[in-house]
């Protein structure tokens, strides 16, 4: 089975879950991934094109350039197509957080969902939702394998006292921490306000990784300072791209990651905290309820309707309790099982079998529930 991927190994320093699908999917006998290149696309033929965020085209400077970059993503699409390539698409969100051109991105839905041969949903919750979204998908086939963890993407050489040495963080001090690039739907505004509103008096809230753009960063800024103004000083500032080499610095610091997101279905942001066992507070919506049931009541927090001071004071409570369990238990997002589900999913794109031909990996499937229902 030959798979083109968009994107499959480009994009492993900035998130390392495709990447890690992919090495995983390659352990497979007979089964070759490749980088999506046109020259690939146009001159090969390939049995899967497996797209991630067809929405990409839409983060462009102007209208323009998104409708410009949309064509070209359908027409690259239907020549796969007009090859033999079944369009697989993994259900990351359903509608672009940047939100910037809606009359282009109409446009793009319409076009693109009538390719797809098969969608991959992080979750059922997620199924659920892009049928409702989309009641073209109901034509394709569907699937459901989970987010894969990242236990194994990053150097984990520290632990809390030392992270915390090297961030100048007192040692004994409740760490409250957003790790992740920053984007306006993320709300880390709002989860300043909840800090300055819990009023804990020794908590510090730490906040790492690259603003999208100039007026996030003076905005954070901004309420940093209104913070030190109310004798709230306590917001520790990271800014810019995390090295992979340093994330382990500034999730095992934290006693609890929140990621207070407006508008979220899947959190790839929440997964790395567990990997690194770290309790992960995030809003009821989406799969969060289902990585709750995966993860366990102990390491995933959920909360209705808007984060606030109180509901940020219980979770760290919990979260730094004694009688806390130490480790967070993911082998069910083991990405041995996750590979083997994703190949189920191709060969279901096409109406066959799993093929004798591709023998699961190392790692027999696990018996998780998320899991069977995938299969």
């Amino acid at each position: 089975m030959r798979i083109l991927a968009l994107p499959a190994f480009k994009n492993r320093r900035e998130n390392p879950y495709n990447a890690s699908l992919y090495d995983a999917l390659g352990k497979f006998n007979g089964v070759k991934v490749a980088e999506f290149t046109n020259p690939r696309l146009f001159l090969q033929r390939w049995d899967i094109l497996h797209i991630h965020w067809p929405d990409a085209p839409l983060h462009r400077p102007s209208a323009f350039g998104a409708t410009v970059f949309t064509a070209l993503l359908i027409a690259r699409l239907l020549w796969a197509k007009l090859l033999g390539a079944r369009i697989v698409w993994t259900v990351h969100n359903l509608r672009s957080h940047h939100a910037a051109y809606p009359r282009v991105e109409k446009w793009l839905w319409k076009m693109f969902v009538p390719l797809v041969d098969s969608c991959i949903h992080l979750s059922d919750a997620g199924r659920e939702l892009a049928l409702d979204s989309f009641p073209q998908l109901t034509r394709a086939s569907h699937s459901v394998v989970p987010h894969g963890h990242y236990r194994e993407c990053y150097p984990n050489e520290s632990d809390r006292v030392k992270s915390r040495r090297a961030l100048g963080i007192d040692p004994a001090a409740p760490v409250i921490g957003f790790v992740g690039q920053i984007k306006t739907y993320k709300n880390v505004s709002g989860l300043i306000a909840a800090f300055i509103e819990a009023a804990h008096p020794e908590a510090v809230l730490l906040i790492a990784g690259r603003p999208a753009d100039a007026a996030i960063e003076a905005q954070l800024c901004a309420a940093a300072q209104n913070a030190a103004a109310q004798n709230h000083p306590r917001i520790l500032f990271h800014f810019g791209l995390i090295p992979d080499e340093r994330m382990h610095l500034y999730l095992n610091a934290c006693d609890l990651a929140v990621f207070p997101y407006r508008d979220i279905l899947n959190s790839g942001s929440a997964i790395l905290a567990l990997s690194f066992n770290r309790p992960a507070l995030v809003p009821a919506r989406g799969a969060m309820a289902e990585l709750r049931e995966i993860a366990g009541p102990d390491w995933v927090y959920t909360y209705e309707g808007t984060l606030t001071g109180p509901i940020l004071s219980d979770a760290l409570a919990h979260a730094t309790a004694p009688s806390h369990p130490v480790e967070c238990a993911l082998s069910a997002l083991g990405w041995d099982t996750i590979a083997s589900t994703t190949l189920n999913a191709y060969c279901r794109a096409w109406g066959v079998a799993r093929r004798t031909g591709y023998p699961d990996a190392a790692h027999s499937l696990a018996s998780h529930p998320a899991i069977q229902k995938a299969q």
